[in-house]
């Protein structure tokens, strides 16, 4: 059947047919680049951590002092699909608020969706005790606290430039006795505790609460058969 032979109704259902493909196609650009926009354009946080620590060098005394080298490794994690060029930041550790050892991280430049190792050796020391007062005679465990703010820029496809600040907020337990690191704990971990306990204890006094109901319930039951 040629287009002469076609009647009326056939060429308007071929020309609707059409006019939904069209716009079939149409909708499914338009789909394709809002996904092409959230997934590839969408700047990511930009992660910093400490990934591994050294200890070398441990010395205490009695008056609570200690002086210690930590060679330390820290990453840097960006998740976007550009580069991502950090300025000159400084992680501080700190002993019970005060400030004992810090070091540079210089400028640098991370790959897109890669991670990027450092390796620094940081010095830390502690001289006198005698502003915490006293009643610490000795040192088992040394517990730092270690921070850092990175400020810098995500570039991606020579069009976006967004700027990202990395927060790096942890704390490390030194062992005094095996001169290692035990555990090292972020904020995040320590806010993630916190609410799952909170969560399980809600649980546990909703379960008892439902108990004690039934409880009352069962025993209204039992009376009511009693008297009859």
């Amino acid at each position: 059947m040629n287009s002469a032979t076609r009647s009326p109704e056939d060429n308007k259902r071929r020309k609707a047919r059409w006019r939904s493909y069209i716009i079939g196609g149409v909708i499914f650009q338009i789909f394709i680049i809002l996904v092409f926009l959230y997934i590839i354009l969408r700047v990511r946080s930009i992660k910093i951590r400490i990934h591994s620590v050294k200890v070398e060098n441990l010395i205490t005394s009695n008056k609570s002092s200690f002086s210690m080298l930590l060679h330390t490794q820290v990453t840097i994690k960006n998740s976007n699909f550009g580069h991502y060029k950090f300025e000159n930041s400084t992680i501080v550790l700190a002993y019970r608020g005060a400030r004992v050892g810090e070091v540079e991280l210089g400028n640098g430049r991370v790959k897109a969706r890669s991670v990027k190792k450092i390796d620094v050796v940081v010095p830390v020391s502690l001289k006198t005790w005698m502003s915490f007062g006293s009643g610490h005679d000795s040192l088992r465990k040394i517990i730092l606290t270690v921070s850092a703010r990175m400020t810098g820029k995500v570039h991606i496809l020579k069009v976006i430039r967004r700027r990202k600040l990395a927060e790096m907020d942890c704390a490390m337990d030194v062992d005094t006795k095996t001169q290692s690191i035990e555990e090292i704990v972020t904020r995040n971990s320590i806010s993630n505790n916190l609410e799952d306990r909170f969560t399980r204890s809600k649980d546990l006094m909703k379960a008892a609460k439902e108990k004690s109901k039934r409880l009352e319930y069962e025993k209204k039951v039992n009376k009511v058969k009693r008297h009859f």
